[in-house]
């Protein structure tokens, strides 16, 4: 790992479990707990993920579980709000379909631990929703469009959802970009550098108005490989998973990360392709719920702030410790693609160009 110091240091601190390192469990070690404090076992499968470590564990007669272990810097009071939301869900809205938090041999829904490399861990089971994530293959118009649908139900789900631990730091809280602004003279490009020096610019000037848009507690992170399909040959989504970054925040701001998801993976794009699957999302979202036209402008702006802030996190982590971002490397060139064409055209052409016909007035 290099060495962190000054403002990036700054930057570490405040988001712990995010960018400092730990000892990752041992799948044997983690199949101890599971059997210990849930009385399961069976086959363990290290998961893919940002800051923690989680396995799919699969016991036999098709009863399957998610097994998280915590970041050791993990908030306690993050950990308690994700599980409040989730039995929220579970109580109030028991037909969509999200993972269930199973309680333990003790009947709590929260375990602390500390494991053999010495590090107190906080441990959750839930349950497994068997899908294919939407990523596999490309989505469809119909699935994007779905994709819209569910957020907008989700949306209204979590309406009257209040928790002590909503207004949580978060690094990809769209919101919190100023706090990377030390992150953009260490970009090593000088066209990357610039480029986000003027997406920088254009958000700080927007953040008062950003600031002032209607908020309450979303999901935040509503990309393909948080939904689930039911299969290759059914587009019918299945599932709704990872709920690690939900918070209060912006109801346009979590639309808007939804549409980011939809842009583009390969080569530039004239401005009604670069920009036609995002606007499947807004469409589906919009038989459901409503935006204000204060939203409505704001969507292509924070589009562009959900890029920006995928490239500096990207460019942070690579300087922290660059062994263990290869997912983020693999995007960093679709990235910045991505990021310039938002540069090239001012805020209200872009705002324009995925809004045009569309009806502002959902139900």
């Amino acid at each position: 790992m290099m060495p962190i110091d000054g403002n990036l240091l700054e930057i570490a601190e405040k988001y712990g479990n995010f960018s400092q390192p730990f000892v990752h469990m041992p799948a044997g070690e983690a199949l101890a707990l599971a059997s210990q404090h849930y009385g399961i076992s069976g086959r363990m499968d290290r998961l893919a993920t940002e800051k923690d470590d989680t396995f799919l564990i699969r016991c036999g007669a098709g009863r399957a579980f998610i097994l998280k272990v915590e970041h050791p810097r993990e908030s306690t009071g993050d950990v308690i709000f994700q599980t409040a939301l989730l039995d929220y869900l579970r109580d109030t809205r028991p037909d969509l379909h999200v993972p269930r938090v199973i309680r333990g041999n003790d009947g709590a829904a929260i375990m602390h631990c500390t494991d053999r490399a010495g590090q107190v861990r906080q441990v959750r089971l839930l349950s497994y929703l068997e899908g294919l994530p939407l990523e596999y293959p490309a989505p469809t118009p119909h699935i994007r469009r779905q994709i819209g649908e569910q957020l907008a139900r989700l949306r209204h789900a979590l309406a009257d959802f209040a928790h002590p631990g909503e207004g949580r730091v978060l690094i990809w809280d769209v919101r919190r970009l100023p706090d990377l602004l030390p992150v953009l003279p260490l970009i090593d490009d000088p066209s990357h550098r610039a480029c986000a020096g003027t997406a920088m610019a254009r958000f700080m000037s927007l953040l008062p108005a950003i600031r002032g848009l209607r908020t309450q507690v979303l999901h935040n992170d509503f990309t393909c490989s948080n939904l689930l399909a039911v299969s290759r040959q059914d587009e019918t989504i299945a599932g709704i998973i990872d709920f690690g970054d939900a918070l209060r925040t912006a109801v346009a701001i979590d639309l808007s990360t939804a549409m980011a998801g939809q842009l583009p993976l390969e080569g530039p794009a004239d401005e009604t392709a670069f920009l036609s699957a995002s606007r499947d999302v807004l469409h589906g979202y919009l038989k459901h719920a409503d935006l204000l036209p204060e939203e409505v402008a704001m969507l292509g702006p924070l589009m562009m702030a959900r890029v920006l802030l995928r490239a500096l996190i990207s460019t942070w982590r690579e300087m922290v410790f660059p062994e263990d971002c290869p997912q983020m490397r693999y995007y960093d060139r679709i990235t910045w693609e991505q990021l310039a064409w938002f540069v090239e055209r001012d805020p209200d052409t872009v705002s324009r160009l995925f809004t045009r016909d569309v009806p502002f007035h959902g139900s």
